[in-house]
């Protein structure tokens, strides 16, 4: 197998498994039972974030570019798809079914899924897999064909997902003013310049600490506050100023400690993150957890950024 070929082949497949199967939205004992479901979320999530990449590479690697990309990508995937954002029965939902929702939106939980997979979906998967092959890092891994093949199996299971998924027919004011924030995004991310938001990053010595800590932040901002009276702005606003702070990060530290920050920012939902999934039933989720979080520092090591973890 041709070198960039299995590289793509890794990273198609690292994004279904961070945000779908480790998250719990897609437990492990379904994609055992259900063979047919991993294969589709592979073909959706593996063909998106080669699609992001290949522009983020050909765009330039900047990491604001990589958060609007990201963010392009979980507005297409929870508003345009899967419509999530405006079903106010969408089964994920529970609080956020009436904690935030405005104008037939469900606004806190928008801000939220677009950030969370920028992170999960996106940004990840590709810093973990410049880690583990650093050679291709600067290198897009898709040709002509690559992106045909990529784009038609994003298009095609986006379709299958949006009439089996999501039967629901959203507003179509807020469904084309969706449609216009991707568009706008994806112009944004095309032109932007800047490489931080803020001029002051984190001690360099604490990339690891760091990561875990906003994965933390956002964890608590998104599940405490919408079971108490803080008004919905609130957590939209903290979570999205975390996010930017965080993206921002990157431009400030070495190749090491880029991996030793996306490591540290995995840590936090592989290990007690899954450990509270297994303990509220999904089970398989802690050991899966784990293992992967162990086989990723392991794997790590030859990048030097285990010595970086304090």
């Amino acid at each position: 197998m041709n070198p960039k070929t299995r590289v793509a082949l890794v990273l198609s497949l690292i994004s279904p498994f961070f945000a779908e199967v480790l998250s719990g939205s897609t437990p492990p004992l379904e994609v055992l039972t259900n063979p047919l479901s991993f294969p589709f979320l592979w073909a959706y999530y593996g063909a998106g974030v080669l699609l992001v990449r290949e522009a983020w590479i050909r765009w330039g690697r900047n990491y604001v570019r990589l958060m609007l990309l990201g963010f392009v990508y979980g507005i297409v995937e929870e508003g345009l798809v899967i419509k999530s954002w405006f079903n106010p029965k969408w089964p994920d939902l529970d609080v956020f079914s009436v904690y935030g929702r405005v104008w037939g939106v469900n606004a806190v939980w928008a801000v939220w899924l677009t950030m969370f997979h920028s992170l999960m979906s996106i940004a990840m998967p590709i810093m973990v897999v410049d880690a583990l092959y650093p050679e291709f890092s600067n290198e897009t891994l898709l040709g002509t064909r690559g992106i045909t093949v990529a784009a038609l199996s994003f298009g095609a299971s986006a379709a299958v997902f949006s009439a089996f998924l999501a039967q629901y027919r959203p507003p179509a004011v807020q469904y084309s003013l969706t449609i216009l924030l991707t568009v706008l995004l994806l112009i944004l991310a095309r032109k932007v310049k800047r490489e931080t938001l803020f001029k002051r990053g984190i001690p360099r010595r604490h990339p690891f600490v760091y990561g875990f800590t906003v994965s933390f932040a956002l964890f608590f901002i998104f599940t405490a506050f919408p079971h108490s009276s803080v008004h919905p702005v609130v957590p939209s606003v903290l979570g999205l100023l975390v996010t930017l702070h965080f993206y921002s990060t990157p431009s400030h530290l070495d190749e090491r400690r880029k991996y030793a920050l996306a490591l540290g920012f995995l840590a936090f939902w592989l290990v007690p993150y899954d450990v509270i999934l297994e303990l509220n039933g999904v089970r398989g989720e802690a050991l899966l957890g784990v293992v992967t979080f162990a086989v990723l520092a392991w794997k790590l090591r030859g990048v030097s950024v285990i010595g970086h973890f304090r």
